[in-house]
């Protein structure tokens, strides 16, 4: 496969193009493949790759494996923008709802996998590498924005950028969502809000994403430390921070570790998630943040982190001005 690759990228070359991305994936993976056997794991995937394709997007044109989900694009032009637009939510819809069941009757599925999922959706042009009549890749500003919208679905739910034109719906699918304008994403809008459209029913943003994380206003403390050496202190951890926060809600905690599919540590890629488990307040004047510890080592085992992995914790603040 890898020579084929290689052989294809002689000729290659990057076309714009205009395009609907679609990020699914699936929520509580991690938990799961940590108490099935790989085969087990690898079995289902493979089961809810197939029936993402065939059953909900046959129509896409390019598929890329996540580990834990599926990454879509569907090309669109003036004449079919509004069918395509409605034809990809209509199935984002559908394989939201029906997720949970996405395996029922499966004879090769006979143990307990993951019924949620979160996805997010973006449009706009992409870059397509192309080889002959092959597609190799998708890039571009639209797949990460797509990639962050898709990690604001959680616990689940379908995430919408605002740039996708709502319009373009039909009037029952424009009742499922919420819109709301002032959304920062980190990396994509940080000082400038982005408008978005979910799913209120099963999504719920987090408090962080609802005010500006420029670099300018946070400050942030970073404290590496391996896994194990978390796991030997076993109480919660104080932190002092150098500087006073605004306020409580303006201090979040962020963990940060090398990504795991299926067991295996794949560094080149990051996995980054809030954690609430902390308390901040002022003791005799100094700012300190507690992060409970042994809610961090749980949360970090569900997450398959190795003992010799290492782990950030980033307390993130808004400094108040003197």
């Amino acid at each position: 496969m890898h020579r084929l690759f290689r052989k294809a990228l002689d000729g290659a070359r990057g076309v714009s193009e205009s395009v609907i991305v679609v990020v699914v994936d699936i929520r509580g993976f991690s938990e799961f493949s940590s108490r099935c056997e790989s085969p087990d794991t690898a079995m289902f995937i493979k089961r809810v790759y197939m029936k993402l394709i065939d059953s909900y997007f046959p129509f896409a044109r390019f598929y890329k494996p996540t580990g834990d989900g599926l990454v879509l694009t569907i090309p669109f032009d003036e004449k079919n923008i509004r069918e395509v637009s409605q034809r990809v939510i209509s199935s984002c819809i559908a394989c939201h709802s029906e997720f949970g069941a996405i395996c029922s009757g499966d004879p090769m599925i006979n143990f307990e996998v993951p019924n949620k999922i979160g996805i997010g959706i973006a449009r706009g042009t992409a870059c397509r590498l192309v080889s002959g009549r092959r597609t190799i890749d998708y890039s571009g500003r639209l797949l990460n924005l797509t990639s962050r919208l898709n990690d604001l679905a959680r616990p689940s739910g379908i995430v919408i950028d605002g740039a996708f034109d709502i319009s373009l719906l039909s009037d029952e699918q424009q009742a499922i969502f919420q819109e709301d304008k002032n959304i920062y994403v980190k990396g994509i809008a940080e000082d400038e809000p982005i408008e978005i459209y979910f799913t209120p029913e099963f999504t719920k943003i987090p408090k962080y994403n609802k005010q500006p994380i420029s670099p300018r206003r946070w400050r942030e403390l970073i404290d590496i430390k391996p896994y194990r050496e978390i796991l030997k202190l076993g109480t919660p951890f104080l932190y002092r921070l150098e500087s006073e926060p605004v306020s409580a809600d303006d201090v979040k905690v962020e963990i940060r570790h090398a990504k795991i599919i299926a067991g295996k540590v794949h560094p080149s890629y990051e996995r980054f998630y809030p954690f609430e488990e902390f308390k901040y307040y002022l003791h005799t004047g100094k700012p300190i943040v507690v992060v409970d510890f042994p809610e961090l080592c749980e949360t970090l085992k569900r997450e398959q982190v190795k003992k010799n992995m290492n782990v950030t914790i980033a307390i993130a603040y808004v400094e108040k001005q003197s």
